[in-house]
């Protein structure tokens, strides 16, 4: 990674308070040591455009070779790209991919599903409306999931895999929104109660925090329509009530950190970044590593891996952001040095 990558990554994290950053150093003291690693990865929408499922194959060796090495992968949704709207044959060869390159992984992982991830559940859907598998179905089959929401142990911690993509009928044929809804809802409230002595970290693809429009300014942006869970006070209840101690989000492709009544809302920047198709706004491909200890998560960081992003000649727009983005960065280190100078 280069000097003007670490410069910006360190000082976004610093004044913006974003990404891998560890507990504070008094709840670090408290904590007993380390007893085992999780990995957070999401957004991967693999894909064989872009070479796409090259850039994946790299993030997997990544994870591979970290040392401790982390006990499991925890999916955040988004595997593939796409259901909603691409040729059935597309979507199939992409979980195909993701299925294949996934299982290289060297400790077990954890499926979690995305709006991408789905069939059909858009009015630019390319199979029929009455499609036998249109939903979550196409791909739990595929991938052997029996449930699309579910729960387990490990060493002494529970985790909970949610399902944020809730189908509805809309104007258009099948659709979905950001909600959890109340049958899961009602699963959750029972599982959090049965495992109450457990720690516990929860995953949804769609966030129940998220800052993306402060942190592009765009006041005029409807956060809660496209990023935010509909539903997420309620969830959020729920998991302050049982004491959860973070829910790790995906979809928005930044890293964030959120603490909102003892509960973590950790945000993973996306292991494709921008769709395979350069950084997204400054963050490039990479996952999330949670170290935890007996009874609370110890700390947490970014870990981003080595891609040089593979655009399509008609990629044009994609070029034009990778080029203002890298200007930003310029001007940034510019205006740094301008003002150290100065003192």
């Amino acid at each position: 990674m280069s000097n003007r990558r670490n410069f910006l990554k360190n000082f976004s994290l610093a004044f913006l308070g974003l990404g891998g950053l560890p507990a504070n150093s008094k709840q670090v003291e408290e904590q007993d040591e380390v007893k085992f690693r999780i990995a957070h990865v999401t957004d991967q929408h693999v894909t064989s455009r872009r070479k796409g499922h090259l850039g994946y194959q790299k993030c997997v060796e990544s994870i591979n070779a970290l040392s401790p090495s982390p006990d499991f992968v925890l999916m955040g949704g988004d595997m593939v790209f796409d259901g909603l709207y691409t040729d059935i044959d597309v979507y199939q060869e992409s979980i195909e991919l993701y299925k294949d390159i996934s299982d290289r992984l060297k400790m077990p992982y954890y499926h979690c599903i995305g709006n991408h991830d789905v069939l059909g559940l858009s009015s630019r859907r390319k199979v029929a409306r009455d499609h036998p598998e249109i939903g979550c179905a196409y791909i739990m089959k595929r991938l052997g999931m029996e449930r699309d929401y579910y729960s387990f142990n490990h060493k002494g911690w529970h985790f909970i895999v949610l399902n944020s993509i809730f189908e509805k009928e809309g104007t258009s044929g099948p659709a979905y929104e950001a909600r959890i809804g109340e049958r899961q809802m009602d699963w959750l409230r029972f599982d959090l109660g049965k495992h109450k002595d457990k720690p516990t970290i929860a995953v949804s693809h769609f966030a129940a925090f998220s800052h993306k429009g402060q942190i592009i300014q765009d006041f005029d942006m409807k956060a809660m329509s496209g990023i935010i869970l509909q539903d997420n006070k309620q969830l959020r209840e729920v998991l302050e009530r049982h004491s959860v101690r973070a829910l790790l989000q995906g979809h928005t492709h930044v890293s964030e950190n959120f603490q909102y009544n003892n509960v973590r809302y950790l945000t993973t920047q996306s292991a494709s970044a921008a769709w395979w198709g350069g950084n997204w706004l400054g963050f490039e491909a990479g996952y999330t590593i949670l170290e935890l200890g007996e009874r609370d998560i110890i700390r947490w960081y970014a870990n981003e891996y080595e891609w040089e992003h593979k655009l399509d000649p008609e990629d044009t727009l994609e070029r034009e952001r990778i080029q203002e983005q890298k200007e930003f960065e310029a001007e940034q280190i510019r205006l740094y040095l301008q003002e150290i100078t100065r003192e």
